[in-house]
């Protein structure tokens, strides 16, 4: 593991009630929904920061029938890095309590941070298609997850994350991109192999956390009512940067997000924070 100084970030430092069974869930079925992760003050103080950065960042966009066809934002609205933008939003994207929990998920003895990114589905959006976050991103391990948490309550209608269990163990299954190639593709593999598919309203103060080999995507928010939601993706400390599982076409992948290292260098960019290490004191 790579020597790291542990950054006081104030806050959120009381551990979550981490069991064997939410351990057993994730390692078995690629997610995990957690009960009350923060509280209803925290979601409540820190989305007034986080709707601040996205809503200026959003400023400016155009109605969704003005949008391009091919437009992402068609499927939801996203802004990367906010914790680089206020230093309220790092101490709450940081927070010692989230990456204990995505440590303790993988087992691991301490997590980076890769990118934190708002993501705002708005009504009448599109699906998000199924799709796996893994061929998209230059590291390929085991040990990289998405904690995603709602701002507001996620109900059905608003499209919060579907997950087809399991899938997460044959680790590439399918097209890359988050596509309508990507959404018939794996709708026929889960059907096919009859892969059981979660999805539940998740409220606010909630969270689910997801290996980026799992399949996973979301339904058209249909609720008139903005869904807003920040995921943070974390990693291994001690990884180092490896695209092999990118498509051919996008090799070598250089990510911004991990300042611009390499494939066969240490993911260690200053960007990418230490924000939980077993050798730091027990929380």
């Amino acid at each position: 593991m790579t020597a790291v100084e542990r950054t006081d970030v104030g806050g959120l430092a009381t551990p979550y009630p981490l069991s064997a069974e939410h351990v057993r869930q994730y390692r078995e079925n690629g997610h995990v929904h957690l009960r009350d992760v923060c509280t209803k003050s925290e979601v409540a103080e820190y989305r007034e920061v986080l709707k601040s950065v996205t809503t200026e960042r959003f400023a400016g966009a155009s109605k969704m029938c003005d949008r391009p066809e091919d437009d992402f934002s068609r499927v939801f609205m996203q802004t990367f890095n906010l914790r680089e933008a206020d230093e309220r939003a790092a101490r709450f994207i940081q927070s010692p309590r989230f990456g204990k929990i995505a440590a303790d998920l993988m087992g691991v003895d301490a997590v980076r941070i890769y990118y934190d990114k708002a993501m705002f589905k708005e009504p009448e959006s599109w699906i998000t298609p199924w799709h796996q976050d893994g061929p998209h991103w230059p590291l390929h391990s085991d040990h990289v997850l998405t904690m995603w948490i709602p701002l507001v309550d996620a109900t059905i209608d608003m499209g919060p994350p579907r997950f087809a269990s399991g899938t997460h163990s044959c680790r590439i299954l399918g097209p890359r991109g988050i596509h309508s190639e990507s959404e018939s593709f794996f709708h026929d593999y889960i059907r096919a192999n009859r892969i059981p598919v979660l999805e539940e309203e998740i409220p606010a103060g909630d969270a689910t956390l997801h290996s980026h080999w799992v399949v996973h995507g979301a339904r058209a928010n249909t609720s008139g009512r903005i869904r807003e939601a920040l995921g943070i993706t974390f990693y291994e400390d001690g990884m180092v940067v490896d695209d092999s599982a990118c498509s051919a076409e996008n090799r070598p992948v250089i990510d911004a997000n991990l300042g611009n290292r390499r494939p066969g260098q240490r993911a260690d960019h200053p960007r990418n924070q230490v924000v939980f290490a077993r050798s730091w004191t027990v929380l």
